[in-house]
């Protein structure tokens, strides 16, 4: 059997050019990646607290459930949140062991501040070793 030329130019045996096709698979591939990255950037604009520092999807994942959860009203004790002893108007709960989200608590409820590493947070704290 003879090789036959397609409409783009290439040559080959089968009934359409599997060379295009290929690429145009992978660019519909590099479309949806790229679309879902973008996608999940914009979930970021939306969060009450700034997760990029998060390194893995799925502890951002579990933060945002954390943070939902707890703007519904449910109680931080629930995920081993506790209140700090020098301020106790501040509330730590932890997202691994890695990671925490302080809140404020007020009036209205718990307020998130900000998303800290276990390192920032026990060098955040008063009376934290300065070494």
């Amino acid at each position: 059997m003879a090789k036959k030329t397609f409409p783009c130019g290439h040559k080959g045996l089968g009934q359409y050019c599997h060379k295009c096709q290929q690429s145009s698979v992978e660019q519909h591939h590099q479309d949806t990646n790229k679309r879902e990255k973008q996608v999940w950037e914009q979930q970021f604009k939306a969060d009450a607290v700034d997760l990029r520092k998060l390194p893995h999807k799925s502890l951002v994942i579990k933060a945002r459930s954390i943070l939902a959860a707890i703007k519904e009203g449910q109680a931080y004790q629930v995920f081993n949140g506790k209140r700090m002893n020098y301020d106790r108007h501040i509330v730590s709960v932890p997202i691994d062991n890695d990671y925490r989200i302080l809140f404020k608590d007020e009036k209205e409820g718990l307020t998130p501040v900000v998303v800290l590493s276990h390192e920032e947070y026990n060098t955040k704290k008063p009376g934290a070793s300065k070494i």
